[in-house]
């Protein structure tokens, strides 16, 4: 995710994103494309003030296999479990690069994503 986009996350969130860290040496907090900030934005939102109440904390973020995934550390209660399926779900549908409608694409060299028609034809994904 380009870096506006993660501090702007960082901003406005900070009791959830209070231990994210990245994962390697100079790489990003949110280990994935800018199509999904508004998923990630609404969700953080709401994990928002949930940390406030039972200081849950993201400890990653990021795409896996075509989908948003969270990894949280705290109390993760059904609604907050709610709240990432439901997240996750319409990142399945949402382009990863660009926040169009889209599905899961293949890569002759066995890589998923979930990319629109455009951005799959442009990053050399199966388009059908």
């Amino acid at each position: 995710m380009n870096r506006e986009f993660e501090s702007a996350l960082m901003a406005s969130y900070p009791a959830i994103y209070r231990s994210l860290e990245p994962r390697f040496s100079g790489g990003c907090l949110f280990e994935c494309d800018d199509g999904w900030y508004r998923i990630i934005d609404a969700l953080s939102r709401k994990l928002e003030v949930e940390s406030w109440r039972s200081h849950l904390v993201a400890i990653e973020v990021r795409e896996t296999l075509g989908s948003l995934r969270f990894r949280l550390r705290g109390e993760v209660t059904d609604a907050v479990d709610n709240w990432l399926t439901e997240a996750a779900r319409l990142s399945q549908r949402t382009c990863e690069r660009c926040g169009q409608p889209a599905t899961l694409r293949g890569h002759e060299d066995g890589r998923v994503r979930t990319l629109c028609p455009t951005c799959a034809t442009a990053m050399g994904y199966v388009v059908e």
